[in-house]
Parts: C-alpha cells; structure tokens; sequence
C-alpha cells in the first residue's frame, strides 16, 4: 500500500510539471490599484512647471497625427489593461471602426487646442478624452438632468467653478471658458490625489470628497476602475475610469481593434481670440476674423442666437485664419483693420510676409494665414520641388 501511495504521488507530481504555465498577456496587464498619496489641502493644486522656453514650445497642432501622437506621449503605462470592463468599453466604442475613425476626424480641432492646453498646464493625456465620454466633444451637449457643454458641467458646478452663466450666456457652452474650469479643477484634483488620474478622474465624475470618504470609510486608498476600487462607490464612477482606460488603449492600439485612425487630416487648428469692443454678434466677429459665420457659431453656442451681450466673457474659440492670428497676438484694431501680423508675417503697403522658421512648409504657412496654397506657390516663384530656407522671406500677399 505504502509503494503504490508513492507511485501515486510521483505520478501527480510528473503530471504537474508536465502542464503548461499560463501568463498574462503582456499587452493587457492587470490595471494596477495604484494606492493615492492623498494631499490633505484639497483646495490647492500642484505647483505647475515653470514655462519653457520660447524656443522649444511646439507648433500648433494641424494634423490627426500629431494630436494623438502628442495625446499618446502624455498617457500612463500601463495603456491598454485587461479585464471584462475595460474590454467591454473597447468593443462599445470601437463596434464600427469606420464610425469610430469618423467621428474622431470631426472632432479633431477641438481635441487639438485641448491637447495643447493639457500640454500647457502638465496634466494627463488621458483627459483629452474626458470630452469624448462626456459629450463626443459637442459645444453644444445638453444632458439629462441638466448638465451642459462639452464637459457636461451641472450649473451648480460651474458656477462654483467661475463659470458665468445669465440670460443669453451659458458658460458652460463656451469651449474656451469651460475647458479653463474643467481643467483648473483637474489641477485642483492633481494636488489632492498626487497625479494619480485615476482617482482624479473619479473625483471629477463624483466631486473629490466622494472619494476621500469612500477611501477613509473602506480603509484602503487603491485606485481602480476594473476592480472597483476604493469600494462604495457607483458603477458610474468605476466605468468612467474604464471607459477612458478603454479609449486611451484604442487610440494607442489602433490595429488590435480594426482601427485606422485619421492621422492623414489635415484641419486648420484653433485659437483663443478676444473680441474687440464693438462687435455685438458672432457674425460680426466672423468678417473680422476672416472666418465663416457658421462656424463661429457652432463653436460658441454659449451665445445665444450669436448675440455678444453686455458684461459676457468676450473670449471665443475661432478657426485659425490670419485675422483670427493677428487678433490672438491683439494686432487687429477695433474698426476691423490690422496694426501688424503674428507668427512672424509683417504688414504694409506690399502686403503680408512671412519669414520661414525651422520645420516650415509651404502648405503650413498656407493653412496659418489662411490663402490658398497654389497662390504662394505663383507668388513666389515656387515649384513642388523647391525648398524652403530659415530665414527666407515668403510673400503672402501681392
């Protein structure tokens, strides 16, 4: 009886060792339940990094490639995890890849100037698709129960938030005013939580002292979507941080899913303009920014009926035309005439020129002041093969 024990126990130790490991994919890691090193002073955020220098700030973002690689450059690893929620947000999202890659091409200037912006402030790369979750980045988004804008702030929040909002104003339709809140308070959440975007995107979906109660009452300040963690919170909350795990992997691991991404488009970026004193509708602005009148307006719904009222923010978001430039740079006086150009054009009686900086093309400085690329191509005497300098002087005007 003895002998045939040991037989046996040899035999199942034979079979064991004959049975394969099984690893984990290495591209879908588990999502870690990162612990938070919560800040006690919820009220102040991180010290920001001082600016760089002038020399090294990147050019506008014009190209589809451009805003996801730069997007993708400020994600954190790990990118794409595994796990029944997050590949169900990936097979929700990306059910119709061609859909999918059409909707992110429309969406492209916008995604660009808040990638630029997030950039700028030193925040996560995941929070360029914060707006995709909330509103699929429309101005315009109204919510059930009331929440607005392409962040789709309730206007107890945005007013708390500095957001104005009065009879013929809704700031929470501006893309310029609301993407300044939602990121100011993501700046707030980053002090608080210690960069963990995890936890501040759960605090921004269910304000911040959701979570430092649900991390004192369950004891445990781990932070994950997939694994519901802290406990106590809504499923709400854990699929918002699945749902941008979900998107971020889409965008890195465009092949995976059946994606091509728009990374070919080509679109005029945007910029942040005052409006001169004077102007008192959207259309007004439009033909002193060189810009369709459309197209104002559907980037600024926070006018109602493109009425610039008394006393409202005066700040819009305006396609990048070389009026729209000037006015950024507040080159353009208030009669609708200019007193110089931007980004290197000079003005007078000859026209406009631009002098050529280091990773110029011509279709750029074509898409920056707005004329077509075939009249600076006759204007200045040049071919598809010529080459262009720094320093050499383009005309941009006759």
């Amino acid at each position: 009886m003895k002998t045939d024990r040991i037989a046996l126990a040899l035999a199942l130790l034979l079979l064991a060792a004959c049975q394969p490991t099984v690893r984990p994919d290495p591209l879908e890691p588990e999502e870690p339940a990162t612990p938070v090193r919560v800040t006690p002073d919820a009220a102040t955020p991180r010290t920001p990094p001082p600016p760089p220098p002038e020399e090294v700030v990147p050019d506008p973002i014009d190209t589809g490639a451009e805003v996801f690689d730069r997007m993708r450059a400020r994600f954190s690893a790990p990118i794409c995890v595994k796990g029944e929620h997050n590949r169900a947000w990936r097979k929700r999202y990306a059910g119709h890849p061609a859909s999918f890659a059409r909707h992110v091409e429309q969406i492209l200037p916008l995604m660009g100037y808040v990638v630029e912006e997030l950039e700028r402030r030193d925040l996560p790369g995941e929070f360029a698709l914060l707006p995709i979750v909330e509103s699929w980045y429309r101005p315009a988004a109204i919510g059930p129960g009331g929440p607005a804008g392409m962040w789709q702030m309730i206007s107890s929040t945005a007013r708390n938030h500095g957001i104005r909002i009065q009879p013929g104003y809704d700031g929470r339709l501006s893309p310029v005013e609301s993407t300044e809140a939602a990121l100011d308070y993501l700046e707030t959440l980053d002090g608080l939580f210690d960069g963990e975007w995890r936890a501040m995107a759960m605090g921004y979906n269910a304000g911040e002292y959701r979570i430092l109660r649900a991390f004192r009452n369950s004891g445990d300040q781990r932070v994950s979507g997939e694994s519901r963690l802290p406990r106590g919170l809504s499923n709400t909350t854990y699929d918002y941080v699945a749902k941008l795990h979900a998107l971020a992997c889409l965008f890195d691991k465009p092949e995976r899913h059946n994606l091509v991404l728009p990374r070919e488009a080509r679109f005029t970026p945007l910029v942040r303009v005052s409006l001169p004193a004077g102007v008192a509708s959207l259309d007004q602005a439009a033909v002193r920014l060189g810009v369709d009148a459309s197209a104002l307006r559907a980037l600024n719904p926070a006018y109602r009926q493109g009425r610039v009222a008394a006393g409202v923010p005066r700040d819009v978001l305006a396609p990048a035309t070389a009026l729209a430039r000037m006015a950024q740079a507040g080159t353009v006086d208030t009669g609708g005439g200019t007193a110089a150009s931007a980004n290197g054009a000079a003005t007078g009686d000859a026209g406009r020129v631009h002098e050529v900086r280091r990773g110029d093309t011509l279709s750029r400085i074509a898409v920056r002041y707005g004329v077509p690329l075939r009249a600076l191509f006759e204007l200045n005497g040049l071919t598809g093969r010529s080459i262009l300098r720094p320093g050499q002087v383009i005309r941009i005007d006759p």
